[in-house]
């Protein structure tokens, strides 16, 4: 799995170090997508709140040398620590609308302990609240 960024929005490092975290995360399984047999996918966004995850831009000073992106987790969150410079706040405000999406509803889900989750909603958590998020476009 690889990802592909507007070169105008992102700079390589962020793609390099993105790609290089995320096929870790799937290919151990500690992400698994759960959406394609349902069709869900085509759905509208239903705002379930299931998880947690969204790019936050973080000064240069507060971030390890060498590192453009580092993902923060817990139980149902994911939050992406982003090097101030290496995207656009375009670029950062579309993916936290796509992650809203894929992981707020339960498409991408957390399988730390390796159980098979991909038979949700009926073990989807309720939908829990949320602080509010304004994302400019």
């Amino acid at each position: 799995m690889d990802i592909y960024l507007h070169p105008l929005h992102v700079r390589s490092d962020l793609v390099r170090d993105l790609n290089r975290i995320v096929r870790q995360q799937v290919g151990h399984g500690l992400w698994r997508q759960r959406w394609t047999e349902d069709g869900r996918m085509q759905d509208p966004p239903q705002g379930l709140g299931i998880a947690e995850c969204r790019w936050e831009l973080i000064p240069s000073a507060d971030m390890p040398k060498g590192v453009a992106i580092m993902p923060v987790e817990g139980e149902r969150s994911c939050i992406w620590l982003v090097r101030a410079g290496s995207c656009t706040c375009a670029m950062r405000d579309e993916m936290n609308r796509i992650l809203e999406r894929i992981v707020g509803d339960g498409l991408w889900v957390q399988c730390w302990d390796g159980a098979d989750r991909r038979r949700m909603p009926a073990e989807a958590p309720a939908p829990r609240p949320r602080p509010g998020a304004v994302l400019l476009m």
